[in-house]
């Protein structure tokens, strides 16, 4: 015997997958909707004739025949041995959309979707697909859908604009809509613009992925570097990472820490870069760096290897400065602790055996618990000399 609760379930099915809204959209139809239940058996008619005739007034109650609107009983008639003629529920039928919609309680909803669909039709045709597919994502923007629509056709006008998103004059849309709107107008835009209006190659939203998308400006990471062999009166820069123009010199430097980017020994046709963590991976873009002689000088614990493979990744040639045995045993004693929960466990693919050697043993703790090495409690005398 099916309960309200039941009822309302399965009723709500057609709508909590989207089926509905894209029938709705195709000119299909899913009315008459019938909800399938058990009727009772002859047996359970014996024992249990009480609850049965309550459930028959309990849904006879809330049929369309009592309230107006809902769904349809329709009865059959069956000869029960011991008690005669009884009628009973045979089927469950909404006969159409605006009975089931307020049986489920969604005319409100579906009155939007109508609303944004026709709106999408007339003015942003190719984001049709987008109800299609997702109907009920859609429903979620119900109220901002006209915004969206608005910067999508701003995009369509201007595609790849160059400026930032604070720049955008579109007429009803702040810069906050859109940076709180990414997700979904990235879903949009890849549907209405041409495949050259955007680069398809850029995915997701981390490290500017939006505006590097969809060709807006943004804050770029800051390249800072020292020449260190320089008589020119500026030698310590920080430029954008677009404005990072080759400089003259053969060999680059790169290392994490910012101190010892600062004191780096004079160095005859070098710089140093320094001070960016895993953001080192922008430097992926810098073409020019890949004629370069390049030195990385990291930690010597998990992360230090794990960014050294990063950078190798990008410049193969790429060599390591102070990150081996030998400099280790030299400086245990200065070593600290590699907090467990901040270890770096994966297996570098960019690395040399011996690299690869210590970091193992690093991570299976062969040569201390969480042994870390940071680069500024080597030696200055001794970097000097590891460098000569």
């Amino acid at each position: 015997m099916i309960t309200q609760k039941e009822l309302l379930k399965k009723a709500m099915r057609p709508w909590s997958t989207g089926g509905f809204l894209r029938e709705w959209l195709a000119n299909e139809t899913v009315f008459p909707l019938e909800i399938p239940f058990k009727t009772p058996s002859g047996r359970t008619l014996t024992s249990d004739f009480g609850k049965i005739r309550d459930w028959i007034a309990t849904l006879s109650s809330h049929s369309k025949s009592e309230k107006g609107t809902g769904y349809q009983l329709e009865y059959k008639t069956i000869n029960h041995n011991q008690l005669g003629q009884q009628r009973l529920p045979h089927k469950i039928v909404f006969e159409d959309r605006n009975d089931w919609l307020d049986f489920i309680g969604r005319k409100t909803a579906f009155r939007q979707f109508d609303e944004i669909a026709g709106m999408t039709r007339r003015q942003l045709p190719d984001a049709m697909q987008f109800l299609s597919r997702k109907p009920l994502k859609a429903l979620e923007y119900a109220e901002s859908w006209h915004q969206l629509i608005k910067v999508c056709r701003y995009f369509q006008i201007r595609p790849r604009p160059d400026r930032y998103i604070r720049q955008l004059d579109i007429q009803g849309v702040d810069t906050k809509f859109i940076e709180n709107h990414k997700g979904i107008l990235t879903e949009l835009l890849t549907l209405v613009l041409e495949e050259e209006d955007f680069d398809d190659s850029v995915t997701g939203l981390s490290e500017n992925g939006f505006e590097r998308r969809y060709g807006l400006r943004f804050d770029e990471s800051l390249i800072r570097f020292r020449l260190l062999d320089s008589d020119q009166p500026v030698t310590d820069m920080s430029v954008p990472l677009s404005q990072f123009v080759e400089q003259p010199v053969s060999t680059v430097y790169i290392t994490e820490n910012k101190v010892n980017g600062l004191t780096f020994p004079a160095v005859t046709d070098a710089m140093v870069i320094f001070g960016l963590g895993y953001g080192i991976r922008s430097l992926g873009s810098v073409e020019w760096l890949k004629d370069k002689q390049i030195t990385y000088w990291g930690d010597v614990d998990t992360h230090g290897f794990s960014i050294l493979s990063v950078v190798r990744s990008m410049f193969p040639q790429t060599q390591s400065l102070l990150m081996d045995q030998t400099t280790l045993d030299e400086h245990k004693h200065l070593c600290v602790q590699e907090a467990e929960s901040k270890r770096f466990n994966g297996s570098p693919d960019n690395l040399t055996q011996p690299e690869s050697q210590l970091l193992d043993d690093l991570q299976n703790n062969r040569q201390g618990e969480n042994l870390r090495l940071e680069q500024e409690r080597i030696g200055y005398s001794y970097v000097m000399q590891s460098l000569r």
